[in-house]
């Protein structure tokens, strides 16, 4: 049997404003399927946001994967909104498990009174 060595997750914690866009890095060093999962907070069950080399648009039309920087994989989020606070985990593949966790805190934008 072959051993295979699991990295213990990275943590970082990231503050984004409401309405403007957002940057994810996963920045993972593993070559093949990169898998992006946010939990849904109506349901708290895991969405997958980019799996097999697709982003899921239907859950959310407003992420794509940022693929301009060799290796970093990273999720783009136009318009942010308040709801997109949470956890989102980057997680490398082929069998190795190189995880990334996200923690992303959305500002409210300031309004007048």
């Amino acid at each position: 049997m072959k051993n295979v060595a699991v990295r213990p997750p990275s943590y970082k914690e990231h503050i984004a404003v409401e309405g403007q866009s957002y940057a994810i890095p996963c920045g993972t060093t593993v070559v093949g399927d990169v898998k992006w999962i946010f939990p849904s907070s109506v349901t708290g069950l895991n969405w997958p946001l980019y799996e097999q080399g697709r982003i899921w648009k239907q859950i959310q039309p407003r992420f794509s994967l940022i693929t301009s920087v060799p290796l970093l994989y990273g999720l783009d989020i136009s318009n942010v909104q308040l709801n997109d606070t949470g956890n989102y985990t980057c997680i490398g593949g082929h069998g190795q498990r190189d995880i990334h966790i996200h923690n992303l805190i959305v500002l409210g934008k300031w309004r007048p009174q």
